[in-house]
């Protein structure tokens, strides 16, 4: 916005659209943006409860600030003297037909629909909605909003046009004083505080997300995955697999009375656990001989 200025006589037709868009934004009455966020407002108010009356003055001062930020997106876009390179200024256009003409359509609803359908779609006693939302009898308080004092009603719609007056004013013929305030030692604090979010991204970078990507680095990738999961999963179930068929190997001697001794020994061993088995296999759990039986193979094949 800073390097654009005095583009309402060269895209005139964009300027009429932010212009309806922003009032429908900061509530300007009679558009469609003043019924719903003055019904918002007033609803809060109405619980009357502290959280309902804390909400309402948030929300009347985002009013305010809305209607300022609005406005001076408008002063220093289209009226303010342009701060940009002739050439590109001079290169500004309105978009197609296509997007005019869309922009034009939705620009009907923005005046008008908040003003034909608010009876109809929030009114006192409209089935509307019917039962597609329920609200608890508790929480209904409609009837309150409608009855709250006067002053509370007008507040919102004062806040906002004195933003949008405000923004305007100071844009307009105070702006060097502002330039002035903005970078004296005060205005600089304030502007880099604002200016960075209230330092958010800082306080969650520096102690929220950068805890979980050390977390998620040095404990959970290097030591539960990398270390705990590849020990006693893939990498140490195959490294025991290896090492035991490294030893297995070398029974592959090449002699022929070697193989026949490990049939023998190997059909002693079936017949023998056969026969076990007729005579214990019922007193006996045969997962522990199972295990007995692996136990003993690794450490036959461990000592040699």
């Amino acid at each position: 916005m800073r390097k654009m200025g005095g583009l309402k006589t060269l895209v005139p037709f964009t300027y009429s659209m932010m212009v309806i868009g922003s009032l429908a934004l900061i509530g300007f009455p009679f558009l469609t943006g003043f019924y719903s966020k003055d019904v918002i407002l007033e609803v809060a108010y109405g619980k009357y409860s502290s959280q309902g009356h804390f909400s309402y003055l948030l929300g009347s001062c985002g009013a305010f600030l809305t209607a300022f930020y609005s406005t001076r997106l408008l002063y220093l876009t289209f009226l303010s003297s342009p701060n940009g390179y002739k050439k590109v200024i001079c290169a500004a256009y309105d978009s197609s037909y296509q997007i005019c003409i869309s922009l034009a359509v939705l620009s009907v609803p923005s005046m008008f629909i908040g003003y034909y359908s608010k009876d109809m779609i929030i009114g006192m006693g409209t089935d509307f909605w019917g039962n597609s939302i329920y609200i608890l009898p508790e929480n209904m308080n409609m009837i309150d909003a409608e009855f709250i004092d006067h002053p509370f009603k007008v507040l919102p719609v004062i806040l906002s046009l004195c933003g949008a007056t405000s923004s305007f004013l100071l844009y307009t013929f105070a702006s060097n004083k502002l330039f002035n305030w903005k970078v004296s030692l005060l205005g600089r604090r304030i502007y880099n505080f604002l200016n960075k979010k209230w330092f958010f991204d800082k306080v969650y970078n520096e102690y929220i997300a950068q805890f979980f990507f050390s977390f998620g680095y040095n404990v959970s990738y290097k030591i539960i995955d990398r270390g705990i999961i590849e020990i006693f999963g893939p990498m140490g179930l195959s490294g025991v697999i290896s090492k035991k068929a490294f030893y297995i190997v070398k029974l592959q001697s090449s002699y022929i009375y070697h193989y026949t001794l490990l049939v023998l020994l190997g059909s002693t061993l079936v017949l023998g656990f056969r026969q076990f088995w007729m005579f214990f296999g019922e007193c006996v759990d045969s997962r522990s001989i199972f295990i007995f039986l692996i136990t003993g193979l690794f450490l036959i094949t461990e000592k040699k």
